[in-house]
């Protein structure tokens, strides 16, 4: 019997039967994802087809006709659009590109609307009824021009569409026209126009949300920037606006919206609305809520304005601060704004207001008129130091250590556009100025100011100065009286002070800088009168001013920043007429001279015209007071490269001042001119001294002198002078005393610069010419010297004498110079340093005692025949040399 075969035993590996099976399965899980990428592409394609195709579709059948036939009866307006495009990616939207909507002739041929697209999403379920419904629109970069016309209607009454229902106020919608339920904007602008004139201003980058909020209702939620044509704004802010309005069957009413302007300064603020920067710096917030009605609009307003201050002033922690509060109703006619109820608030002052703004002049009457701006200003309190935090923001140099003290009330009546006072009245129980910078306090007494047709009435102002129990240093009395014309009251202000510095130091601690930089102490009164009924600031001044007293008094001192000592001494009047001022100065200690003379001055020009004399003067002294090196202490001197002070100047720039000037005695180191007058003219730092003439040792003197007081000074000197005793010219130093005689006229030109005597002496430069009568040399017998070729002490004495002569480089150089006598004549030219050294060639011309016969010298050299010798006089002043030189030809004659 056979066996059964033995079974065949392999061992089978669990993961390899796995990949078996996953290995059969594979072909069928890829074609199922081959068909769902297939169907995807399909779909994919039909979309763009149906995209693609309905787009040109719409383009080239009449569906675009009727579709701008729906979009014209939605807007209510002629609309124009360039293509469309639909799109279903995200849902089925239809895109109207370079859409114009045209606006209604009443308000001008401008169009109404205008954007670059136009999205609409209908509503799905019209599309299952069969017919087309639009739900949300989206506008892209719209611009929209709001009118009102000249009969006072807005465009903007008729356009927005009612929702699908029937609107709460208004007859029913229409069943053929297109329905919205929602507008969104995106990068919009909004213009505004006055019938055909289009106003600078708009709102840009427009961007927010218009949808139906139940029947008859639209709510809203709208961002924009204020913008104006040609201004550049930093800072604008922003504005927003939100809450609800009516149908277009209502006007958009009843309205309910809420309106702020945030992140905006002041100045971009004022900018906006008037077009210009009025200097004002600041942060500004405002928030408006507006209620509207059948019977116009009420509204509610809040503007914080805060950090005040001029613009070139800085930021500071005390800047003011002001709330306006309001309520305020526009009429339904939108032609006047009612101010209801108002508050002011500062920190420590407050007001309150009421008044009217009209804007639309269709509706006056042609024979009455009414103000565009009538605001009354009622229980205005005003704390003084809020009104001295005002003049801090906007006046510059008010001292941060002063401090005010006082209460004042006050009414205002502000009308017309610009707006302008009408009636004021300001009462005050008296105010106190205090601070370490002052050296007095300063107290106003209580008064009481009213103001109405162009006219100031007030009760006597008394302001004074010293402590508050007295005694007082000094006071002022501000009032009007009728005593000095009986139809026009006069204002009048009277006072004294005992130290005129008082009074610097109080007005230079709020600002006012009365010394100009100038230090002015002593006594001081005045009496000015202002004759007109008119405000004081409006008009000229009459009345006199005194400084340094009358009496027996020390008199005033003034220091000067471009002066090295103080004028002392000083007792002046001055006296104010209109459109004349006279300035009488009786004395006055200035440049070690005593002065005394008058100033007068026309308003209609800007030089003063002067006569001033003064009793002696020395340049020395004038170089003592006006040179900037006589400022420098010893370690200037010494050290000059640690002086950090800036140069000043030694005349004001803006001093212009012309007249006749006369000094009793000038003194120019050695020499003197006595009784010397003539006509000056300053011009800033220019100066010139004309037409002058004085006494001149025996003879006269006449020139010019000019100056310019630059930081390098210049000067120059044109003189002539006639007769003038050599022998007193030569004594006026020890040095020249008693060497020279005789009568000298000719002319003579300086000129030199520097800052300093040893400059002025480096750069001097000179020329001229002089011929004398009845020349002597006291010291020397010149002929004699010549013959012997040796000194001798002696006298010469001639007829006449010759020179021309120029200086330059330290030194004098005599170019023709004649010592002529019937019996002989020298010659000679040369020249003499500032150190007195002489350097002269002379020759003797002509010499009777040649006549005889020659006698020989020592040396056994020929004797001189005249003309053939020259000779050279060498050495200082007081001891020359002389020695024979070459024969060498004479000038002729």
């Amino acid at each position: 019997m056979a066996e059964p075969p033995l079974p065949l035993i392999v061992d089978e590996d669990p993961a390899a039967i796995a990949s078996a099976d996953v290995a059969a399965d594979r072909p069928s899980k890829r074609g199922r994802w081959q068909r769902s990428i297939q169907w995807l592409l399909l779909l994919v394609i039909l979309l763009w087809a149906a995209d693609t195709g309905i787009s040109l579709l719409i383009h080239h059948t009449v569906l675009q006709k009727k579709l701008t036939a729906r979009l014209s009866a939605a807007f209510g307006r002629p609309v124009e659009v360039g293509r469309y495009e639909v799109s279903i990616w995200s849902g089925p939207t239809l895109e109207a590109q370079s859409v114009t909507v045209s606006e209604d002739p009443r308000f001008g041929q401008e169009y109404f609307l205008r954007a670059e697209s136009l999205r609409v999403r209908p509503r799905w379920r019209s599309l299952l009824r069969g017919h087309l419904e639009l739900g949300g629109l989206l506008l892209t970069q719209p611009s929209l021009n709001i009118v009102r016309n000249t009969d006072g209607d807005w465009n903007l009454a008729e356009w927005l569409p009612r929702p699908a229902s029937r609107s709460a106020v208004g007859p029913p919608v229409p069943a053929s026209t297109l329905r919205f339920e929602r507008i969104d904007i995106e990068g919009g602008r909004v213009n505004f126009k006055r019938a055909d004139e289009k106003l600078p201003f708009a709102f840009v980058d427009v961007r927010g949300t218009v949808h139906a909020d139940g029947p008859g209702r639209w709510q809203m939620n709208i961002a924009a920037s204020p913008w104006r044509a040609s201004i550049v704004t930093q800072q604008a802010g922003s504005i927003y606006v939100a809450g609800h309005v009516g149908g277009t069957s209502s006007r958009l009413l009843p309205a309910v919206l809420d309106f702020s302007w945030t992140d905006a300064s002041i100045s971009d603020a004022l900018r906006l609305i008037g077009g210009d920067d009025y200097g004002v710096r600041g942060a500004l917030a405002v928030a408006l809520s507006a209620r509207a009605g059948d019977d116009g609009w009420n509204l509610q307003t809040r503007a914080e304005m805060r950090q005040l201050h001029r613009w070139d002033l800085s930021l500071r922690p005390d800047n003011p601060a002001l709330n306006l509060i309001a309520k305020m109703k526009v009429g339904a006619n939108a032609s006047q704004l009612e101010l209801t109820e108002a508050r002011l608030e500062a920190p420590r002052s407050n007001a309150h207001a009421s008044g009217q703004i009209l804007w639309n002049d269709v509706e006056r009457s042609p024979k009455i008129a009414p103000s565009p701006l009538t605001l009354k200003l009622s229980d205005l309190n005003v704390d003084a130091n809020d009104l001295l935090a005002w003049v801090r923001a906007f006046h510059p140099g008010v001292a941060d250590t002063v401090a005010m003290k006082g209460e004042a009330t006050a009414s205002a009546v502000i009308v017309g556009w610009p707006p302008r006072i009408d009636s004021a009245t300001v009462l005050t129980d008296g105010a106190d100025l205090k601070g370490p910078g002052l050296r007095l306090p300063v107290h106003l007494a209580n008064a009481e100011i009213d103001y109405a047709l162009d006219k100031v009435s007030l009760s006597p102002v008394r302001i004074s100065f010293g402590p508050p129990a007295g005694p007082f240093s000094g006071a002022f009395r501000l009032d009007k009286s009728t005593r000095t014309h009986p139809k026009a009251a006069a204002w009048r202000l009277v006072g004294n002070m005992e130290q005129v510095r008082d009074l610097i130091a109080a007005a230079g601690s709020l600002g006012w800088n009365l010394s100009r930089g100038w230090d002015l102490a002593g006594p001081f009164q005045c009496d000015v009168r202002w004759q007109e009924p008119q405000l004081p600031w409006s008009i000229p001044s009459a009345g006199t001013v005194e400084l340094g007293g009358t009496d027996g008094t020390d008199g005033a001192s003034l220091r000067s920043a471009f002066l090295n000592r103080p004028v002392e001494q000083i007792k002046v009047r001055a006296d104010w007429k209109p459109g004349v001022r006279h300035v009488a100065l009786s004395s006055a200690q200035a440049f070690g001279a005593r002065w005394s003379g008058s100033f007068d001055r026309r308003e209609t020009d800007d030089r003063w015209q002067f006569v001033l004399s003064a009793d002696r003067l020395a340049t020395s002294d004038v170089d003592r007071w006006l040179n900037p090196r006589w400022r420098e202490s010893f370690i200037d001197r010494m050290l000059p490269f640690l002086n950090t002070r800036a140069a000043v100047d030694a005349v004001p720039e803006n001093l212009r001042a012309s007249g006749h000037l006369s000094v009793d005695q000038l003194t120019l180191a050695p020499v003197t001119v006595r009784h010397l007058q003539g006509d000056a003219a300053l011009d800033g730092r220019h100066f010139e001294f004309t037409g002058a003439s004085g006494q001149f040792y025996g003879g006269t003197v006449s020139g010019m002198f000019i100056t310019d007081m630059k930081a390098v000074p210049s000067y120059q000197v044109n003189a002539d002078f006639v007769k003038v005793d050599l022998s007193a010219l030569s004594a006026a130093s020890p040095i020249t005393a008693d060497l020279f005689d005789g009568t000298a006229t000719g002319q003579i030109f300086f000129m030199a610069h520097g800052a300093s005597r040893s400059d002025i002496v480096s750069s001097l430069q000179c020329r001229g010419s002089a011929d004398v009568d009845a020349p002597r040399l006291q010291s020397i017998a010149l002929a004699d010297s010549l013959r012997d070729v040796a000194i001798r002490p002696g006298t010469s004495l001639f007829h006449e004498a010759s020179a021309a002569f120029t200086c330059a480089n330290g030194k004098i150089q005599f170019h023709d110079f004649a010592l002529i006598d019937p019996a002989e004549e020298i010659d000679g030219a040369g020249s003499i340093d500032f150190s007195r050294i002489l350097d002269f060639r002379l020759s003797l011309v002509r010499d009777s005692a040649l006549s005889a016969p020659p006698v020989a010298t020592q040396d056994d050299a020929p004797a001189p025949t005249p003309g053939g010798v020259s000779y050279e006089l060498t050495g200082p002043l007081s001891s020359p040399q002389l020695t024979r030189i070459s024969s060498s030809p004479h000038r002729a004659r």
